[in-house]
Protein backbone atom coordinates (compact mmCIF):
# COMPACT_ATOMS: atom_id res chain seq x y z
CA UNK A 1 0.00 0.00 0.00
CA UNK A 2 2.68 2.56 1.22
CA UNK A 3 4.81 2.18 -2.42
CA UNK A 4 1.47 2.47 -4.60
CA UNK A 5 0.81 6.15 -2.60
CA UNK A 6 4.69 6.95 -2.70
CA UNK A 7 4.63 6.16 -6.13
CA UNK A 8 1.67 8.39 -6.24
CA UNK A 9 2.80 11.57 -4.61
CA UNK A 10 6.48 11.40 -4.11
CA UNK A 11 8.76 11.19 -1.33
CA UNK A 12 5.80 12.85 0.74
CA UNK A 13 5.39 9.60 2.57
CA UNK A 14 7.44 9.63 5.67
CA UNK A 15 10.31 7.87 5.62
CA UNK A 16 10.88 4.72 8.61
CA UNK A 17 13.08 6.81 10.18
CA UNK A 18 10.64 9.44 10.34
CA UNK A 19 7.59 7.03 11.46
CA UNK A 20 10.31 6.17 14.24
CA UNK A 21 9.67 9.72 15.46
CA UNK A 22 6.17 9.69 15.69
CA UNK A 23 4.71 7.57 18.39
CA UNK A 24 2.73 4.43 17.48
CA UNK A 25 -0.15 5.30 19.54
CA UNK A 26 -0.47 8.57 17.27
CA UNK A 27 0.29 6.50 13.84
CA UNK A 28 -3.18 4.11 15.34
CA UNK A 29 -4.61 7.73 15.38
CA UNK A 30 -4.12 8.86 12.20
CA UNK A 31 -4.87 5.35 10.52
CA UNK A 32 -8.07 5.05 12.20
CA UNK A 33 -8.82 8.33 10.91
CA UNK A 34 -7.89 7.12 7.56
CA UNK A 35 -10.20 3.72 8.06
CA UNK A 36 -13.29 6.42 9.16
CA UNK A 37 -12.74 9.02 5.37
CA UNK A 38 -12.60 5.21 3.34
CA UNK A 39 -16.15 4.30 4.85
CA UNK A 40 -17.41 7.05 4.73
CA UNK A 41 -16.33 8.14 1.07
CA UNK A 42 -17.29 4.46 -0.07
CA UNK A 43 -20.78 4.85 1.45
CA UNK A 44 -20.91 8.06 -0.54
CA UNK A 45 -20.09 6.55 -3.61
CA UNK A 46 -22.52 3.38 -3.21
CA UNK A 47 -25.11 6.08 -3.31
CA UNK A 48 -24.10 7.79 -6.23
CA UNK A 49 -24.49 4.30 -7.71
CA UNK A 50 -27.94 4.02 -6.20
CA UNK A 51 -29.05 7.13 -7.42
CA UNK A 52 -27.47 6.97 -10.67
CA UNK A 53 -29.37 3.46 -11.01
CA UNK A 54 -32.60 4.79 -9.74
CA UNK A 55 -32.52 7.92 -12.22
CA UNK A 56 -34.16 7.04 -15.59
CA UNK A 57 -33.01 9.87 -17.25
CA UNK A 58 -29.53 10.78 -17.24
CA UNK A 59 -28.62 14.36 -18.79
CA UNK A 60 -25.81 16.02 -19.03
CA UNK A 61 -26.57 18.41 -16.04
CA UNK A 62 -27.63 15.35 -14.15
CA UNK A 63 -24.35 13.46 -15.56
CA UNK A 64 -22.36 17.16 -13.71
CA UNK A 65 -23.72 16.80 -11.05
CA UNK A 66 -23.07 13.15 -9.99
CA UNK A 67 -19.91 13.67 -11.17
CA UNK A 68 -18.94 16.42 -8.64
CA UNK A 69 -20.81 14.95 -5.82
CA UNK A 70 -17.97 11.63 -6.79
CA UNK A 71 -15.34 13.47 -6.42
CA UNK A 72 -16.28 15.33 -3.09
CA UNK A 73 -16.43 11.37 -1.69
CA UNK A 74 -13.34 10.54 -3.87
CA UNK A 75 -11.62 12.85 -2.06
CA UNK A 76 -12.42 11.75 1.05
CA UNK A 77 -11.61 8.22 -0.08
CA UNK A 78 -7.97 9.79 -0.99
CA UNK A 79 -7.76 11.36 2.36
CA UNK A 80 -8.22 7.49 4.22
CA UNK A 81 -5.85 6.12 1.50
CA UNK A 82 -2.81 9.21 2.74
CA UNK A 83 -3.51 8.67 6.71
CA UNK A 84 -3.44 4.95 6.18
CA UNK A 85 0.35 5.37 5.12
CA UNK A 86 0.97 7.87 6.99
CA UNK A 87 1.36 10.78 4.52
CA UNK A 88 3.23 13.88 5.41
CA UNK A 89 0.42 15.62 4.04
CA UNK A 90 -2.44 13.04 5.18
CA UNK A 91 -3.70 15.44 8.08
CA UNK A 92 -3.89 18.82 5.76
CA UNK A 93 -5.87 16.94 3.38
CA UNK A 94 -8.38 15.66 6.21
CA UNK A 95 -8.71 19.32 7.74
CA UNK A 96 -9.77 20.73 4.49
CA UNK A 97 -12.10 17.31 3.95
CA UNK A 98 -14.07 17.70 6.95
CA UNK A 99 -14.13 21.56 7.10
CA UNK A 100 -15.77 21.06 4.04
CA UNK A 101 -18.70 19.12 5.83
CA UNK A 102 -18.99 21.63 9.02
CA UNK A 103 -21.37 24.23 7.62
CA UNK A 104 -24.46 23.28 5.77
CA UNK A 105 -26.75 25.82 4.25
CA UNK A 106 -29.94 27.06 1.65
CA UNK A 107 -29.45 30.54 0.61
CA UNK A 108 -30.33 32.49 -2.30
CA UNK A 109 -31.59 29.20 -4.62
CA UNK A 110 -28.39 27.58 -3.77
CA UNK A 111 -28.10 24.29 -1.17
CA UNK A 112 -25.14 22.51 -0.02
CA UNK A 113 -24.55 19.87 2.52
CA UNK A 114 -21.83 17.60 2.19
CA UNK A 115 -20.65 14.57 4.77
CA UNK A 116 -18.63 11.67 4.21
CA UNK A 117 -19.40 9.66 7.10
CA UNK A 118 -21.60 10.07 10.31
CA UNK A 119 -23.68 13.49 10.97
CA UNK A 120 -25.21 14.88 13.67
CA UNK A 121 -26.03 18.65 12.95
CA UNK A 122 -27.89 21.39 14.59
CA UNK A 123 -28.81 24.07 12.50
CA UNK A 124 -31.76 27.01 12.55
CA UNK A 125 -34.41 27.39 9.61
CA UNK A 126 -34.87 31.09 9.13
CA UNK A 127 -37.34 31.31 5.97
CA UNK A 128 -40.48 32.02 7.97
CA UNK A 129 -39.46 31.92 11.57
CA UNK A 130 -36.93 30.67 13.70
CA UNK A 131 -36.77 27.16 13.49
CA UNK A 132 -34.39 24.88 15.32
CA UNK A 133 -33.32 21.61 13.36
CA UNK A 134 -31.70 18.40 14.42
CA UNK A 135 -30.56 15.69 12.26
CA UNK A 136 -28.34 12.64 12.06
CA UNK A 137 -27.32 10.28 9.31
CA UNK A 138 -24.31 9.05 7.68
CA UNK A 139 -22.91 10.09 4.38
CA UNK A 140 -24.77 12.64 2.05
CA UNK A 141 -24.60 15.23 -0.53
CA UNK A 142 -26.71 17.76 -1.49
CA UNK A 143 -26.20 20.31 -4.02
CA UNK A 144 -28.94 22.42 -5.73
CA UNK A 145 -28.54 25.50 -7.68
CA UNK A 146 -31.78 27.61 -8.88
CA UNK A 147 -34.01 25.99 -6.27
CA UNK A 148 -36.52 28.27 -4.45
CA UNK A 149 -35.04 31.88 -3.03
CA UNK A 150 -37.22 32.05 -0.10
CA UNK A 151 -35.37 29.05 1.91
CA UNK A 152 -32.74 30.40 4.22
CA UNK A 153 -31.58 27.60 6.29
CA UNK A 154 -28.20 26.95 8.35
CA UNK A 155 -26.38 23.94 10.31
CA UNK A 156 -23.55 23.01 11.71
CA UNK A 157 -22.03 19.21 11.49
CA UNK A 158 -20.84 18.53 14.88
CA UNK A 159 -19.15 15.33 14.41
CA UNK A 160 -16.76 17.53 11.77
CA UNK A 161 -16.21 19.99 13.82
CA UNK A 162 -14.82 17.73 16.41
CA UNK A 163 -12.96 15.88 13.73
CA UNK A 164 -11.67 19.40 12.85
CA UNK A 165 -10.74 19.73 16.56
CA UNK A 166 -9.26 16.51 16.82
CA UNK A 167 -6.76 16.44 13.92
CA UNK A 168 -5.85 19.76 14.78
CA UNK A 169 -4.94 18.31 18.28
CA UNK A 170 -2.87 15.03 15.94
CA UNK A 171 -1.59 18.13 14.32
CA UNK A 172 0.15 19.54 17.11
CA UNK A 173 1.12 16.05 18.51
CA UNK A 174 2.92 14.86 15.91
CA UNK A 175 4.83 18.04 15.69
CA UNK A 176 5.60 17.59 18.95
CA UNK A 177 6.43 14.39 18.91
CA UNK A 178 9.03 15.12 16.20
CA UNK A 179 10.75 17.88 17.91
CA UNK A 180 11.08 16.06 20.64
CA UNK A 181 12.30 13.02 19.65
CA UNK A 182 14.64 14.68 16.81
CA UNK A 183 16.33 16.61 19.65
CA UNK A 184 16.62 13.45 21.83
CA UNK A 185 18.48 11.42 18.91
CA UNK A 186 20.36 14.65 18.18
CA UNK A 187 21.68 14.94 21.67
CA UNK A 188 22.71 11.05 21.44
CA UNK A 189 24.94 11.80 19.14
Amino acid sequence: MESYVAALFGNQVLTPQMKGLISRETQSRVKALGIYQIIGGAIGILLICLGINRNTALTGIAILIYSIIFLFFAFSVLCGVLCLAVNKSCLRFSLINQILQVVGFAMMGIIFHYVAGFYVTVGVNLTNSIEFRFGAGISTFQLYINTSNNILELHFNLIAIGLVYWISKLLKTIKKEILINKSFQFEEK
